[in-house]
């Protein structure tokens, strides 16, 4: 099934996927997923078309991915959107290198990966790269 449509909330909703709600109602809204993971700690993944779902060890939903076929955005972003675009709506983003995820400093709860364009001939540049990963996740 890929996940078209839904409402960004951060740090609350992807459309009908809910933080904290349980694994089986996800599921039924999901079906039955291309790949399952589960890490040593307990942390289950979901892997379907075009977006991802973590459950922790208790089964509850505690992070909710996006990416290429998603067509719906959070106050102007969307997948293809740059870190330039989130800078001149936002006026600034942040990065954690340790995860390669990129972030909106006063928004909790959602976050960004770039796809790794192999056709520039320069150096790497943040700003131009475009959104390919749209996180929602639980804010602690």
């Amino acid at each position: 099934m890929i996940l078209s449509r839904g409402k960004i909330e951060p740090g609350k909703r992807i459309g009908n996927f809910v933080i904290n709600s349980k694994k089986v109602d996800n599921i039924i809204i999901a079906g039955k997923p291309i790949e399952k993971k589960v890490s040593e700690t307990g942390i289950c993944t979901y892997v379907y078309e075009n977006y991802k779902l973590w459950f922790d060890d208790q089964g509850l939903l505690m992070q909710i991915a996006v990416t290429n076929g998603f067509l719906d955005e959070y106050k102007g972003i969307h997948i293809g959107s740059t870190m330039q675009d989130v800078l001149n709506l936002f006026g600034s983003y942040g990065d954690e290198e340790l995860f390669a995820v990129y972030y909106i400093p006063e928004i909790d709860g959602i976050s960004f990966n770039l796809k790794d364009v192999d056709d520039y001939d320069d150096e790497w540049d943040e700003l131009a790269a475009p959104i390919e990963w749209i996180y929602v996740y639980r804010v602690k």
